[in-house]
């Protein structure tokens, strides 16, 4: 399938996700997605889970019954897709308008990027969906991670402020889509990273992420010409080896994927490693003296209040998750559908929680945050487990 086909089905298939509850069916290509079942099962579309599960026909009227799936029409040609699903792209947008606090800086997407100095030589640049920061220092700028979602232009915003070269680089963290560009550095920068990122990326031995030439256990400071830079290590919030950067002159702070300014997190509190860390990580930020913070994502930068929104936010999902963990009832649900299954009664039962607790969330935070109607379900799910096994 040539790209264009691919990112044509990508969009069908998304806006299927979006407006199953009033189509009588989803059409899936089944022969380029591999979605075909075997031994007569049927392929059927999980509404809460936003996944594909091929079970057996009796099984699939039952949960037609109970509303948690939906049929799947298979169709055999990407033309026929096209005939059969039109796009309709005004309609291939979450259902709800954003919300002010979600709008950032206009970009030029002819250029690519958006930069601007916050203070005293530490500018940030974003493309809309990453962002991150570099500082000017008299003797070599100072890089922070590396997102191939802006990829080259990061050079370019630098080289637009000036002429100095990039000597050194940190990484906030081990992930691909924040440092997967960091072989486009200098082979001579210093790479700074705590301990944790250093050993994964040992073990992985990407060449787009150079191992950290300079390693830490809990606290670095880095001084560099007219520039400071205090790095801690706050434990595993996001991941093992996420650090907070600081920038005490300006009063930047810099923490990845803990908090999302005018947004809620990705799904499953931006794929967190350890869930009450993660719920712990707008106290920690906050004990910080910061007129600015930049949280690696989407599209602006915030202040102490988004914090404390965010954890407002999650705050209302531990409550709603807490109640209806206390009212969905295990054992009804399995009377009500048979325990022949008892993953699918679990997974029935865990639904039923994350949809009570989304339902009572995303009214509350729809005009507030950008993305709520699309990931508290997953949040909810995450943390209702969470305050089931931690």
């Amino acid at each position: 399938m040539n790209l264009m086909k691919f990112h044509s089905l990508f969009t069908i298939l998304l806006f299927g996700f979006v407006t199953v509850a009033l189509m009588p069916a989803i059409y899936v290509y089944a022969e380029e997605l591999n979605l075909t079942c075997s031994d007569g099962k049927i392929l059927v579309y999980r509404v809460n889970s936003d996944k594909y599960a091929c079970v057996k026909s009796h099984t699939a009227e039952k949960w037609y019954t109970l509303g948690i799936s939906e049929p799947v029409k298979q169709i055999k040609s990407f033309d026929s897709a096209m005939e059969t699903y039109p796009l309709h792209p005004e309609k291939m947008t979450s259902s709800a308008s954003l919300p002010e606090a979600a709008k950032g800086p206009q970009i030029d997407y002819s250029k690519g990027y958006f930069v601007e100095e916050i203070k005293d030589g530490l500018y940030w640049v974003t493309d809309g969906a990453y962002n991150t920061m570099f500082l000017t220092t008299g003797e070599g700028v100072i890089a922070v991670d590396a997102p191939p979602s802006i990829g080259q232009n990061y050079l370019k915003a630098i080289a637009e402020v000036t002429d100095e070269p990039v000597k050194y680089v940190i990484y906030s963290h081990s992930h691909r889509d924040h440092i997967g560009a960091a072989n486009m550095f200098p082979k001579n920068a210093t790479i700074i990273a705590q301990k944790e990122t250093a050993s994964f990326l040992t073990q992985r031995n990407d060449p787009n992420r150079p191992v950290p030439t300079i390693t830490f256990d809990d606290k670095y400071t880095l001084e560099v010409g007219n520039q400071k830079l205090e790095l801690a290590y706050n434990g595993p919030m996001h991941e093992p080896g996420n650090i907070f950067i600081y920038a005490p002159k300006q009063k930047v702070l810099m923490a990845v994927d803990l908090v999302f300014p005018g947004w809620t997190p990705f799904k499953d509190l931006a794929m967190a490693h350890d869930v009450p860390s993660f719920l712990a990580a707008p106290d920690k930020i906050l004990e910080y003296d910061f007129d600015t913070y930049i949280g690696g994502h989407l599209t602006r930068l915030g202040t102490s209040e988004d914090v404390m929104t965010q954890k407002e936010y999650f705050q209302d999902i531990q409550n709603s998750a807490a109640k209806a963990n206390q009212e969905v009832s295990f054992m009804k649900i399995g009377q009500k559908v048979g325990f022949e299954n008892p993953w699918l009664v679990f997974q029935i039962y865990a639904d039923t929680i994350s949809q009570q607790c989304t339902d009572e969330v995303v009214p509350k935070w729809i005009n507030r945050l950008g993305g709520v109607d699309l990931f508290t379900y997953d949040h909810c799910w995450r943390i209702s487990e969470s305050q089931r096994i931690d």
